[in-house]
């Protein structure tokens, strides 16, 4: 897999400090399973912050200040799934533990579907998975804050090339664009948004708290 298309830096660096809300460490986690050359960048990221830290002054602890960080992290268990879906890289399977296929989609407009999949702790941004029918086009339209939309299936092109699987789009409010799916598989993404799009079309206006995105 040649992946052409990364996320920014800052996002990354975001990512490493565990400073991103949910929806977006699941699209970078995510993305990270899927490319070598973003997961050595990040271990770069992680020793020279390692390295920041161990410069700093030690700091005074109070009496059982260990017990009681133990304590706040409680004995919470992890379910693993007992069948991991082949479709799915391992980040992304506690959301779609029967995979692509047990997906149910919302029909969100002509060769459009969607699915929400997770919510941030600030309940705004939101994780979802956006489907484009082979060959239609989604809308043009800018966003309101950031969007990290990352390839499962399929591609996409738009005016910053064509993005294939692996590759990942980092959009801010400053960016317009019109998403065309390539012929082939439908194009499916995993995105993460923390406000609606911004159509441009007024019939797209008018319809969009129909379609909620």
């Amino acid at each position: 897999m040649t992946i052409t298309h990364h996320p920014d830096i800052a996002t990354l660096m975001a990512f490493s400090a565990g400073a991103l809300e949910e929806p977006y460490a699941a699209v970078i986690a995510t993305h990270l399973a899927m490319s070598e050359g973003g997961r050595e960048t990040v271990r770069h990221m992680t020793t020279i912050g390692g390295a920041l830290l161990n410069d700093e002054p030690n700091a005074k602890l109070s009496d059982k200040a260990l017990e009681r960080l133990m304590g706040k992290l409680g004995d919470e268990r992890i379910e693993v799934p007992s069948h991991t879906p082949s479709d799915v890289p391992l980040p992304l399977q506690k959301y779609l533990p029967r995979g692509l296929d047990g997906v149910r989609w919302k029909w969100t407009g002509p060769g459009v579907a969607t699915a929400d999949l997770a919510w941030g702790r600030d309940g705004r941004s939101r994780l979802m998975l956006l489907r484009v029918a082979a060959g239609r086009r989604v809308p043009e339209h800018g966003h309101g804050g950031q969007e990290l939309t990352l390839i499962l299936q399929g591609a996409y092109k738009d005016r910053f090339g064509v993005f294939a699987k692996g590759d990942i789009a980092d959009h801010d409010e400053d960016v317009e664009h019109q998403p065309i799916a390539e012929p082939g598989d439908d194009c499916i993404c995993l995105v993460a948004v923390d406000a609606k799009l911004t159509f441009q079309g007024r019939l797209m206006r008018a319809l969009q708290p129909l379609f909620g995105i």
